[in-house]
């Protein structure tokens, strides 16, 4: 299955779209995820399906998001707001800053969760690059599962906050390096190996805390994962960009 992007205009409703490009209505609601379709707005971005045993529209070529690109947005989609990603991160840090409420947790959580609200920005940005919405939820199991606030780790243990939050500071340092590596995009590459030093940080952090508050229960915990080797692969040369005719352009050019 391929995709198209279409860039909505003023006056665009789902049914002037299917008709146009003989979709079936349900098939881009479902696609795009839309809890309300009669509520799109011009500038919008929705992905149109082309089976590939079908002729895409006649007219101008549309914009295709074909793998691998289509890929990348979904590993971006579970790192931005998936079970445990960035939205999970900055809700679960602020959630512990009000609970433990002193002023050195304070001192420790909230300038980490800044920095995670900061990644999620880079994150939505990448998404746009890709050419999809930076909608907050993630693909599981075939189907997109909006973000939810049970993904918030409610742990009220000092010790065992920090134990969960060193283990999942360790994991996305390595998961970004590892997503470097295999998304060749040298914008999208800077984005991902900035954020994954930060998390190195994070984890430094809170490995310090544990050592100040639990040393007394607990070995200290191993280092962070060492970085894999990481070369940033040259760009390619772009390809060219077609934007879908509104339904109602047709008969032009």
């Amino acid at each position: 299955m391929d995709y198209a992007r279409y860039i909505v205009n003023a006056g665009d409703t789902i049914y002037k779209i299917a008709k146009s490009y003989n979709v079936e209505m349900s098939e881009i609601i479902q696609l795009n995820h839309l809890k309300h379709p009669d509520r799109i707005y011009a500038g919008q971005v929705l992905l149109l399906p082309f089976p590939e045993s079908s002729e895409p529209p006649s007219r101008p070529e549309p914009v295709q998001i074909p793998e691998p690109t289509f890929t990348y947005a979904m590993w971006l989609y579970e790192a931005y707001a998936g079970k445990d990603s960035e939205l999970t991160a900055i809700t679960t840090y602020l959630y512990q800053a009000v609970l433990l409420d002193r002023p050195e947790f304070d001192a420790l959580l909230r300038p980490i969760a800044y920095d995670e609200m900061q990644h999620l920005e880079k994150l939505a940005l990448a998404l746009r690059h890709l050419g999809v919405d930076p909608k907050y939820g993630a693909l599981s199991n075939g189907h997109w599962v909006d973000w939810r606030s049970r993904f918030v780790n409610y742990t009220t243990d000092l010790c065992q906050l920090l134990d969960s939050n060193i283990e999942d500071e360790a994991r996305d340092h390595r998961e970004y390096l590892e997503l470097a590596a295999k998304i060749p995009i040298p914008e999208i590459q800077c984005i991902l190996t900035e954020m994954a030093a930060d998390e190195e940080r994070h984890y430094h952090l809170f490995c310090q805390a544990k050592q100040q508050y639990c040393s007394e229960f607990c070995p200290p915990p191993p280092p962070c994962s060492p970085p894999p080797l990481y070369t940033p692969i040259e760009e390619s040369e772009p390809e060219p960009v077609i934007c879908l005719p509104g339904p109602h352009d047709g008969g032009r050019g």
